[in-house]
């Protein structure tokens, strides 16, 4: 997968203009990406699968397909960070909820159906998961299963944006 995902990061953001066109937008997950990871499976109950693991280490997160306007969503990898965030209200009232309105569904697809949330993809509760048992992805809910991987996804997206919405 290492060999998959390394075009995805872009090594050298001095000049970020020449990256305008790029379909990537990815920054690397911060150093302590296992401290990180141990805190999102202590907290939520939940293994982070091998291959999502993998894919933060060697890329970070990110926004998929990022200056393309045709798509529908936007694709955006959360954090480890973040995924914490999108599980948990803020502590303190003065910090906006930026998840909200993904919150709700994110609970219920973990608790019922081991479905963890890594990627926004729209408005409201769009949301891209990964079977915590299965490595699958997800849209929506555990009906929707549109891809056998995480690596499978990367290879369809890449041959057509949106696929899975039509």
């Amino acid at each position: 997968m290492d060999e998959l995902i390394k075009k995805y990061v872009h090594q050298n953001w001095d000049d970020i203009s020449e990256y305008r066109d790029e379909k990537y937008y990815f920054v690397q997950a911060s150093d302590d990406v296992e401290k990180i990871f141990s805190e999102v499976q202590y907290q939520l109950e939940a293994e982070i699968p091998e291959e999502l693991k993998s894919f933060y280490k060697s890329c970070g997160c990110g926004f998929l397909w990022f200056n393309l306007k045709q798509k529908k969503g936007l694709y955006r990898v959360l954090s480890p960070e973040e995924i914490l965030d999108l599980y948990f209200e803020p502590d303190q009232e003065e910090i906006p909820d930026d998840f909200i309105t993904y919150r709700q569904n994110a609970w219920e697809n973990l608790e019922n159906n081991k479905l963890l949330a890594f990627c926004l993809f729209g408005e409201e509760d769009s949301l891209l998961y990964i079977g915590v048992e299965d490595g699958a992805i997800y849209y929506l809910s555990p009906a929707r299963k549109i891809a056998d991987s995480l690596s499978n996804f990367l290879e369809l997206l890449d041959q057509e944006v949106d696929y899975f919405i039509k």
